[in-house]
């Protein structure tokens, strides 16, 4: 009897995060580094912009993003992240997915150090870490890296922005097998042009185009 072929739906690591489910339970080479203390009252965010038209809004409704044609939206079943997004088939046994996660911090870390400390982290387990030009996501600061790394067997590309909006740290995870790395960028980038900042109207979602397979 030929043995079934398992599909790994793979953490994606984050300055804050669960990540993706697994048959086989959690990801057991990547573990999170630590978080400053998030504030008991958030402060409120300093930029608000436009949302795209039917924009899908983040669990605590603080931003909206277009969503690739087809992904899931599986962020109820992923607490501790603010948007989880995933493709409907995996590629080379791992399902390409989008993460966010959000600290708020009285007083947040330079984009610089946030970006360094996670570099470090990912290295110290091995990871090949890349920094990647610093750029803007709805008009807030961002910077961040590529990861190439080897998690349950599989060859696995991720990138991380740190952004900065106000008190707030966000950080977005792009997940795929590593053969798909050019394809998960362009769904990557489709979605962080959509995003932005405040409450996105209750429109029907009008889907990001995917390029993901």
């Amino acid at each position: 009897m030929k043995a079934r072929r398992s599909v790994v739906a793979l953490l994606p690591v984050a300055l804050l995060a669960a990540g993706c489910s697994s048959p086989k339970g959690v990801d057991p080479s990547s573990v999170p580094p630590q978080l400053p203390t998030t504030v008991e009252a958030p402060s409120a965010t300093h930029l608000e912009t436009r949302a795209a038209p039917g924009a899908l809004p983040a669990s605590d409704r603080s931003f909206g993003v277009l969503a690739p044609a087809g992904w899931a939206n599986d962020t109820t079943k992923h607490p501790t992240t603010v948007l989880y997004l995933r493709a409907p088939q995996p590629s080379a046994n791992v399902y390409p997915c989008f993460s966010v996660v959000k600290s708020v911090l009285k007083d947040p870390p330079a984009l610089e150090e946030l970006v360094n400390q996670g570099m470090i982290a990912q290295r110290q387990k091995g990871a090949t870490v890349t920094k990647l030009a610093d750029r803007t996501v709805g008009g807030a600061p961002a910077s961040g890296y590529a990861i190439s790394r080897v998690a349950q067997g599989y060859d696995v590309a991720q990138t991380q922005y740190y952004i900065l909006n106000g008190s707030q740290v966000v950080v977005t995870t792009m997940t795929s097998a590593a053969k798909d790395k050019a394809t998960a960028t362009t769904t990557q980038e489709s979605i962080l042009t959509s995003w932005s900042w405040g409450t996105p109207s209750s429109a029907a979602p009008t889907p990001a185009p995917s390029t993901t397979p």
